[in-house]
């Protein structure tokens, strides 16, 4: 005899779960097509651009995110490019990690059984013999593992209740749902076995582990009982389970996140990371997003993706150091708001009541409060993109309302009438380079490279060693480069984090007009900021440059063995990633290279490295902000810094420099522990 099993074995007038799955069905799309609605109440944007790229990266995703958990278990993209060291902060994720694939990886192989069950039913039998049997146990075992990661989760949000997770009712009711319809499956099969194999085919039953073991407990009922009770609980598995889709349909449950969030995945942005999407003036009827329909449809669409895990709130510095900013609040409150309001604008008419989504709903204090650092977006497993909405409301209270704390509203006015934000500095854009016989371009234009020095780096009396640090090794290396001097102007990376576009675009257009005058093609600077917004939003206006951070040709020349760095003093240091270096343009390695290459030279990782490190608190305009509000961010890492007990905290960008020599003062290390720019500890050896 083959092994096999009949589809509606003991069932009568079965196909009328046809008629009830397609109900629930129409449930869903019509449910889908409410939701779909409301995010279409958002403005226009193209998400369906660079297709062959989107599949790409979405198959990318669904392999190593959904199939390998690698958000979810924190494990670094590309899967292991370094080994976790022990207390490693990625390690926390692993208990909800799991949890989560043993939920996604069961409900995956339950649904592709019902569908080859289906297909083997009614088209081609192929689920005979061993492979049968081998597909049994499989689907079994994943069942199991469902329930397993349905239990785990509990345990998760209410016994552990980890302070990310905030539990609504419909959590509870979601992990009940899966837990009663996998049980009563494995019911209706042990009932079924009972009935069947193990009376006629014994051998076959431990091939379905989960029915075998209920299976015996129901083996001293009669035949009549087993047929009776089989019929019954396989009738109210099934209304249980549509009953349950249903429900989510009807509901909005989230478990719609199922759908929702491989989409969200699949439409993300595919501009560089690094670049905020530009504000159209001449098209634009309002400045920002100031109510729900300001933001793009697929921001709206951001809310339902969004689970709530809360990955985001963790990684967010802001929140860490007790300000009023929580990136998770953010996005539900954004949808709290459109499902609302959605309502009665797709009706055409005024919400009731009326709420100010910016003001009351969100939060002025949490909206300045943003770094844009960007740890959220990448702790992010279903690609919510939370930066660009703060900075779209920002827009709106800048160029709007006009409304800003004093000292941005100081910086602004200072780019925008000296062309830096440093009012006050009595240095000029030329005085760091008089000791290093360093010319401007309106000197001396026959050079490969423009280095763009940057405001900080220029204007700012400590930042200043940096920048002639960077001059030095490239002159040592013997780099033909020159700046623009008295010509180069902020290149406005202030000016559109803190919401002021049309000063950044002024500023981008005007910078762009001056390097092309001189025919530059190469730009190496020393400043992330700079760097980002000139490689990855200079190209909005037509401004096209190859963009080198200076750590990258630091690199390349120790590599080409064109750059020595001599040898000194024993020394631990630890390297503090600046986020719009790391995380907005992926330079991680380059900077450990360097480090790795200086004799006589040790470095100890921080806790939180690379693509999880933890913010300066100076981006996003926070270098010229107050923090008014709980502990300074640049404190935390400082204090995190010293418990490598390296001796010297090194970075690569001015405005760490400064946050993080902030946050070193006052404490009892302060004197004994430096802070210094990479290029500045290379210059020390020379």
């Amino acid at each position: 005899m083959t092994p096999s099993r009949e589809v509606y074995w003991n069932i009568e007038y079965a196909q009328i779960v046809y008629i009830l799955a397609a109900v629930a069905v129409g449930f869903m799309v019509y449910a889908f097509y409410r939701r779909y609605r409301l995010w279409r109440l958002g403005r226009p944007e193209n998400r369906l651009d660079h297709i062959g790229s989107r599949v790409k990266e979405f198959l990318d995703a669904f392999v190593f995110d959904g199939l390998l958990h690698r958000k979810f278990l924190e494990i670094a993209p590309g899967l292991g490019h370094r080994k976790s060291a022990p207390g490693d902060f990625r390690a926390k994720e692993l208990y909800p990690g799991m949890a989560h694939l043993f939920l996604f990886a069961g409900a995956l192989m339950l649904l592709l059984a019902t569908f080859l069950d289906f297909i083997s039913h009614y088209f081609f039998d192929f689920l005979r013999g061993g492979f049968y049997l081998g597909f049994s146990a499989v689907v079994d075992s994943f069942g199991i593992l469902l329930i397993v990661g349905a239990v785990m989760t509990i345990v998760r949000r209410y016994k552990q209740k980890p302070k990310r997770l905030d539990n609504k009712p419909e959590d509870a009711i979601a992990l009940t749902l899966i837990i009663v319809v996998s049980v009563t499956g494995y019911i209706v099969e042990g009932l079924r076995i009972a009935a069947t194999e193990l009376q006629t085919a014994p051998s076959w039953a431990p091939w379905s582990p989960g029915g075998y073991v209920l299976a015996r407990a129901f083996s001293g009922l009669s035949q009549e009982s087993l047929l009776a009770s089989h019929r019954a609980i396989w009738w109210l598995h099934m209304v249980l389970s549509i009953g349950a889709i249903s429900y989510v349909a009807l509901y909005w449950n989230r478990l719609w996140h199922i759908l929702v969030s491989p989409m969200n995945v699949f439409l993300k942005s595919m501009s560089p990371k690094g670049a905020l999407a530009t504000v159209a003036f001449e098209q634009a009827e309002r400045f920002g997003a100031g109510r729900v329909q300001d933001f793009t449809w697929k921001q709206l669409l951001d809310g339902d993706a969004c689970t709530r895990c809360g990955r985001c709130q963790d990684a967010c510095p802001a929140y860490a150091s007790g300000k009023p900013l929580n990136p998770k609040k953010v996005i539900q409150d954004i949808k709290w708001q459109l499902e609302n309001e959605g309502p009665y604008l797709l009706k055409g008419k005024t919400p009731n009541p009326v709420r100010d989504m910016v003001t009351q709903g969100v939060g002025e204090e949490e909206i300045w409060n943003c770094t844009t650092c960007r740890a959220c977006q990448e702790a992010c497993p279903v690609a919510i993109e939370h930066v660009q909405k703060l900075v779209d409301m920002r827009r709106d209270l800048v160029m709007e309302r006009a409304v800003f704390p004093e000292t941005a509203e100081s910086a602004l006015r200072s780019i925008e009438d000296i062309g830096h934000p440093w009012r006050g500095s009595a240095l000029s854009r030329e005085s760091w380079a008089e000791a290093l016989g360093i010319k401007p371009l309106s000197d001396k234009s026959d050079v490969e490279y423009l280095y763009w020095v940057g405001c900080t780096s220029a204007l700012e009396d400590r930042s200043v060693k940096m920048a002639q640090a960077v001059g030095k090794v490239l002159q040592r290396a013997g780099i033909s480069f020159g700046i623009l001097g008295a010509e180069e102007s902020c290149c406005g990376d202030p000016a559109r984090r803190l919401g002021n576009d049309y000063l950044f675009q002024k500023q981008a257009r005007r910078n762009i007009e001056v390097m092309k005058r001189y025919g530059v093609k190469k730009i190496i600077t020393s400043c992330p900021h700079g760097y980002n917004a000139i490689k990855n939003e200079y190209p909005q206006f037509g401004g096209d440059f190859e963009v080198i951070h200076y750590t990258e040709i630091f690199a390349r020349l120790i590599a080409e063995k064109k750059l020595e760095v001599p040898k000194g003093s024993m020394l631990t240091v630890t390297y503090h990633d600046p986020c719009y270096l790391g995380r907005y343009n992926d330079i991680y390695q380059q900077p450990r290279q360097i480090l790795a290459e200086i004799p006589n030279l040790t470095l100890v990782e921080m806790e939180r490295n690379r693509e999880r490190g933890f913010c300066c608190g100076g981006g996003g305009g926070h270098i010229w902000l107050e923090e008014t509000s709980g502990r300074r961010i640049c404190q935390l890492r400082v204090e995190e810094a010293l418990e490598t007990k390296a001796q010297v905290i090194v970075t690569a960008c001015p405005w760490c420099l400064q946050m993080l020599e902030l946050g070193l003062a006052g404490k009892p290390e302060e004197g004994t522990v430096r802070v210094v720019d990479l290029a500045e500890l290379i210059v020390e050896r020379f």
